[in-house]
């Protein structure tokens, strides 16, 4: 079966489709549109010419120009009538919304929102997604989402053709993302090799934008400087979007990297080597699906902080793997931010208890399932194509 799958940029593709596209190449003809930026820019994961995976590069825009978007939905469009796939499944509003401005009636398409923005948005850009999501959810045959509030809002009005995932959202690698392969010792010799022994590890990964909590991150974290100067630190995995703003100053982003206790990483293959070494991983998101970012730390037994808002309260549950911040206003998040990691450096028996409950349900954040469902839906459809 010829299956077309379409994501934003290539870079999110190697990040969270690769198994699943690998695996379906074994016996289907895969052929992959997306952007060839990488946005998450890490190696490839495999070497992708050795499967029966075809890349067709289009730039997908991730902003609002409608001009763009009719570019894209253009070429999207005549790739599908030169590849006539049986199905089309793409994925992200800004992947399926080109994707299905222009469908093929002929043949099934399915789309997969990582996190509405309708259900995370306000002002001109909630009526911005609203339009747009709910366009997309018209001209849909399948609907996937994978957080509850999404799916709540989603099949109040789409009942039949909504579905949300059984797995942990696209999941992680349990065998890389793994406490266990990492000693005393190793641990050891990586914080002596950023010469951070004996502090307080906080850790962010992801991009450096404003919907991510990023500038909650910095602030909360100056915080931390001023009252325990010399005793924390701060991991930073990830690295700056070209369009959308940091919420720093300039004079903070200068701050960013010239603060001696602010590590930056930038993009990088190992992320388990930095949560290894983490006390406690950041991440104030209020824009998410299912984060990804947060299923890895917890695989790795680092409690996380968080606010309570979709996808990151389907993972984090208070007082069991990390705390829920309830966002008020910005001053206040930060406040409540540094209050709970304060906490948590005093009392480095809890902070241990709840290591060891991100690990009680460690088996749950495999990826596997994410490919093992999506191996199912997409067999099942395939059989009963051949019996029509």
């Amino acid at each position: 079966m010829r299956l077309l799958l379409i994501i934003t940029d290539y870079g999110s593709f190697n990040n969270f489709l690769a198994e699943l596209a690998v695996r379906l190449s074994y016996e289907n003809e895969i052929h992959v549109v997306c952007s060839g930026s990488n946005v998450i820019n890490i190696i490839d994961k495999f070497d992708y010419s050795k499967y029966n995976l075809t890349f067709h590069k289009v730039d997908i825009p991730r902003s609002t120009s409608i001009l763009k978007v009719i570019k894209s939905a253009s070429l999207i469009g005549k790739i599908v009538k030169e590849v006539k796939p049986a199905l089309v499944y793409a994925h992200f509003t800004t992947g399926i919304f080109p994707t299905i401005l222009f469908r093929k009636r002929s043949i099934q398409y399915w789309g997969t929102f990582h996190g509405l923005g309708m259900n995370a948005s306000s002002g001109f850009r909630k009526v911005i997604f609203s339009v747009v999501e709910l366009f997309s959810f018209s001209r849909l045959d399948k609907i996937f989402v994978i957080n509850k509030k999404d799916f709540d809002l989603v099949s109040n009005v789409f009942k039949n053709k909504t579905f949300k995932y059984k797995s942990c959202g696209v999941g992680c690698d349990l065998n890389k993302f793994d406490i266990e392969k990492f000693s005393e010792y190793e641990k050891s010799n990586i914080k002596r090799d950023f010469k951070i022994e004996g502090k307080f590890v906080i850790t962010y990964t992801g991009r450096y934008v404003e919907f991510k909590g990023f500038d909650l991150v910095y602030h909360s974290f100056v915080k931390m400087v001023e009252e325990f100067p010399g005793e924390v630190v701060l991991l930073l995995i990830g690295g700056r979007d070209p369009i959308h703003p940091t919420g720093l100053t300039e004079q903070e982003e200068i701050d960013l990297f010239e603060n001696k206790s602010i590590i930056n990483v930038g993009y990088t293959s190992v992320v388990e080597k930095y949560l290894a070494i983490s006390d406690v991983f950041l991440f104030p998101s209020k824009k998410e699906g299912l984060p990804v970012c947060i299923v890895e730390a917890l695989a790795m037994g680092v409690p996380v902080v968080t606010l309570d808002e979709r996808g990151n309260a389907d993972v984090v549950k208070n007082d069991f793997n990390g705390y829920l911040v309830k966002s008020v206003s910005k001053l206040n998040d930060i406040d409540e931010i540094v209050e709970k990691l304060k906490y948590l450096d005093a009392n480095r028996n809890l902070l241990g208890m709840l290591s060891s409950n991100c690990l009680k349900s460690r088996q749950t954040y495999s990826r596997s399932f994410f490919v093992e469902e999506q191996l199912q839906l997409i067999n099942n459809f395939k059989s009963k194509l051949k019996s029509k």
